[in-house]
């Protein structure tokens, strides 16, 4: 097919060309829709078309009257009369019973055939009168082909078949009705007449391909749109999006049902309603940046996506996520946005409940760690650009364990709420206040002195010193509070943290229940203590410990009846280091319990070259009775130097019981069992309660040297003491041993009131093992120190 018949490329791409002809149709459901519309397209000129008819026939009929027979005049204008009535009634029906949706292709070429049957009576009609008439007439019959054949193809510009076969029925009927050597039969006419009816075809192929292709166009944009529709019903029936739409004023011009449910209000009073007019009166904060976001880009016509902004709903304030796309029209005017929005307050809840917890204490709702140092490095920024000072106190609870393992841990939890309470109280406002974790607490003081950082210790310790109420019953638990000032004492976070962290181990160090100011004293001290413990830690293995012995005499006769073992240090580089220098340092760190496996292999050691009626004594600290080894290491060493049990002696403090747990009896049991006896040491300078004697069923009690060094003193009550424990432990079967015992007269006093045996320098210093051993040898006599 040439160029000239191609239809536009989105007409070609529709259908086909042979569809276009109305042919391979089939029962394609689309092609059904456009036979009606071409039947409908072809009906509505009828009223036109049938008066332009009858115009031309009877026009016709009253010039060919002497030309024409009357018979075939008649004939040929009842056809055309009957064509016209044809039509006008399906005209008229049609217009009463409405259009028609679908046409089936025997009504399509019945039609098609009534129009092809009006070409050829046309073409009857040239047929009989050109040869007849006069140059004249044949010029018009000529004109009225022309105008025929335009006319047909007007009226039937959407049916190619009809007007395609009109315009070769009356173009090829008026050329072939020509008489031979008629002037009007010339090359011109005939190219003239070929041109027009080219014309007339081109228009009919392409008017009908563009009709089609748009009705295909049209039928799958209305497909879509119903899918699409559907979708958008589904979406918002079932989604927690809805749809918003606003002109360019901003107010509302769609409401979704489901925009007026979680807006709590009809959709008629939500149209026509400015969309920033549904929004909260929380207007600080990052609520106010964000209508502010929406306001600007609203104002400045451009997309946005997800802006989070607060909505009043019922007196409620909820928060929405808006997205939409900027609306033009065809000229390119603004005209409003579309979008999508749904209510996001749960989640941001969810999300401030996770940011709650990430940088607070869930139990107390105080301070977490990770926002008390941030808190802490912003106050001391600001102290040393302004010069003020910040101040960090630290606060540990003295007896919480107590509460926690008497009461229970729902008790100690209401303590902790109950401490958050009181620290608010008694700090007030402008204070960090976290908790740490456990029973640490920490409060920042910005800009402030030191007079009311020194106030403000003062007053937690005073509070936390107050029973605590708890469910029927009260605890009294109070608190140490170590405290350092920046930037003076830490010009930054690490060692402001460091600082008062040794502040506070100073207060516990000394006593507890006290407030005290970091000085630079302090971390001399502790860096000492810090240096005595790596040197410790390597002075078992250089050989730098040792034992020293201290004879223990029978008050009766004097003679030796045993030896305590003392610990020792030579420090290569300091010299003897004190055992209450050391000994804490010890335990504090764990290394008493390799330390007291030293001790005790060695003691019994010792002991075993002694004499049979010489025994032994050791320290055991509470830190040695937490070790799982330590009954088989007494065990192993009393077999290894094959030492009768009788003769090696613990020696414990009351401040073992203080925390006491079964575990801990059931070592002592266990150790007893071994054959292995106890005493009691330092007793009358703790708690002095009867039921520890009960404890691990001691075999004597040591009487501590402060009340032997009064004991002799004018008016003291020392000795009156010392009667008192003699006579206790004698009704127990229990033994008793004064300590420090320095004079013949603190000697004799104490064996006048029944101690049976003595211990001090009277008798002898701590000495090492050799000359323990040699004033043990058979036939030996203790000199006194004294003589």
């Amino acid at each position: 097919m040439t160029a000239i018949f191609k239809p536009p490329i989105a007409a070609g791409t529709a259908v086909g060309w042979h569809q276009v002809f109305g042919f391979g149709q089939g029962d394609d459901p689309f092609f059904a829709q456009v036979r009606a519309a071409q039947l409908h397209a072809l009906n509505r000129y009828v009223p036109f078309n049938v008066a332009l008819m009858i115009v031309n026939v009877v026009a016709l009929l009253f010039s060919f009257n002497g030309v024409a027979e009357h018979d075939f005049r008649i004939a040929w204008g009842l056809v055309m009369a009957g064509l016209a009535l044809l039509w006008t009634l399906r005209f008229l029906t049609i217009r009463r019973r409405g259009e028609i949706a679908v046409a089936g292709a025997a009504l399509f070429w019945a039609i098609t055939a009534e129009v092809v049957a009006f070409g050829a009576c046309w073409a009857a009609m040239l047929a009989h009168l050109m040869p007849a008439a006069d140059l004249d007439k044949q010029a018009l019959l000529l004109l009225l082909s022309l105008t025929a054949m335009g006319a047909c193809g007007f009226a039937a510009a959407v049916m190619p078949v009809c007007a395609i076969a009109l315009v070769v029925i009356i173009g090829g009927g008026a050329l072939l009705a020509m008489p031979a050597g008629s002037a009007l039969l010339s090359p011109a006419v005939v190219l003239a007449f070929v041109t027009f009816a080219l014309l007339i075809v081109r228009g009919v192929i392409v008017t009908s391909f563009s009709m089609m292709a748009r009705m295909r166009t049209q039928i799958e944009l209305g497909d879509r749109n119903e899918v699409v529709r559907l979708l958008l019903n589904e979406f918002e029936a079932n989604g927690s999006d809805w749809l918003i739409e606003v002109d360019h004023e901003g107010r509302l011009t769609h409401v979704s049902p489901r925009l007026a449910d979680v807006a709590r209000r009809p959709r008629s009073d939500l149209l026509g309603q400015p969309l920033l007019g549904l929004l909260g009166r929380d207007r600080q904060g990052e609520a106010r940046a964000a209508i502010r976001t929406l306001t600007t880009t609203f104002e400045a016509r451009r997309g946005f996506r997800d802006i989070t902004v607060p909505v009043d709903v019922g007196g409620e304030t909820r928060w929405w996520a808006l997205s939409g796309t900027p609306k033009f029209d065809s000229a390119g005017m603004f005209t409003g946005y579309r979008g999508v929005g749904r209510d996001v307050t749960e989640a941001r809840r969810s999300h401030e409940r996770i940011a709650q917890l990430a940088r607070f204490d869930p139990l107390t709702g105080l301070a977490n760690r990770a926002l008390f140092r941030e808190a802490l490095e912003d106050a001391l920024a600001r102290a040393v650009r302004t010069g003020k000072s910040c101040a960090l106190l630290f606060i540990d609870l003295d007896r919480f364990k107590a509460v926690n393992d008497t009461l229970g841990h729902s008790a100690g939890d209401r303590l902790l709420r109950e401490t958050a309470g009181r620290l608010r109280d008694a700090i007030g406002g402008g204070a960090t206040i976290a908790r740490l974790g456990g029973d640490e607490f920490a409060v920042m003081l910005p800009d402030c002195s030191a007079r009311r950082v020194d106030h403000v210790a003062r007053a937690i310790v005073a509070t936390l010193a107050q029973p605590f109420p708890l469910d029927g019953a009260s605890a009294t638990i109070g608190a140490s509070v170590g405290y350092a000032l920046g930037p003076s004492d830490g010009g930054s976070v690490d060692k402001l943290l460091k600082s008062a962290d040794l502040a506070l181990y100073e207060v516990k160090s000394n006593g507890r229940g006290a407030a005290c100011r970091f000085i630079p004293a302090i971390r001399d001290k502790a860096e000492e203590r810090r240096a005595l413990e790596a040197d410790l830690a390597q002075a078992l293995a250089r050989g730098e410990l040792s034992l020293a012995f201290q004879p223990v005499v029978e008050a009766s006769d004097e003679h030796i009846v045993g030896f305590e073992a003392l610990l020792r240090w030579n420090h290569p580089a300091h010299g003897k280091v004190p055992p209450d220098k050391f000994i804490p340092v010890a335990e504090a760190t764990g290394l008493i319990i390799p330390i007291g496996h030293w001790v005790i292999r060695n003691a019994c050691a010792w002991a075993a070259r002694w004499p049979d009626h010489v025994r032994v004594a050791v320290n055991l600290s509470p830190a040695q009775i937490e070790d799982p080894l330590l009954i088989e290491t007494v065990q192993r060493a009393l077999a290894d130097n094959d030492l009768d049990p009788a003769r090696l002696e613990l020696e414990i403090t009351e401040s073992l019981f203080l925390n006491e747990k079964p575990a801990t009896t059931a070592k002592l049991a266990a150790l007893r069992g071994l054959g292995v006896s106890f005493a009691l040491d330092d007793f009358g300078t703790g708690y002095s309660s009867l039921g520890y004697l009960h404890k691990a069923a001691f075999s004597r009690i040591k009487i501590d040297r402060s009340f032997v060094s009064r004991a002799v003193q004018p008016g003291s009550e020392a000795g009156a003491i010392i009667q008192a424990i003699v006579s206790l432990a004698h009704s127990l079967d229990m033994a008793t041993t004064a300590e420090g015992t320095e004079t013949r007269e603190e000697f004799e006093f104490c064996r006048a009131l029944g101690c049976e045996q003595i211990q001090g320098y009277l008798f002898g210093r701590p000495m090492p093992p050799e000359e323990a051993t040699a004033l043990v040898r058979p036939a030996t006599r203790l000199r006194l120190v004294a003589e």
